[in-house]
């Protein structure tokens, strides 16, 4: 198959490169949103980390007051 020529209008052509723009700039836009997102997803799982082993230590030191005040020593 032969390639031929393809003619626009100039109309046409332009209002294609503004379209391109626009794509390219929401495009961008998406990509940040998405490292700030990620950003917030990982402090996020920073901070349910700590709590968790927050909640670890403070069951530990109940269960060790449980046994010093309801078990006798032998």
């Amino acid at each position: 198959m032969e390639k031929m020529p393809v003619f626009i209008k100039i109309e046409s052509y332009e209002d294609v490169l503004d379209l391109m723009k626009m794509i390219k700039d929401k495009t961008e836009r998406a990509k940040e949103l998405l490292l700030k997102i990620n950003d917030i997803k990982i402090e996020e799982d920073r901070k349910i980390a700590m709590w968790k082993n927050n909640l670890l230590d403070v069951d530990g030191k109940l269960k060790e007051l449980d046994q010093r005040l309801f078990q006798p020593d032998n």
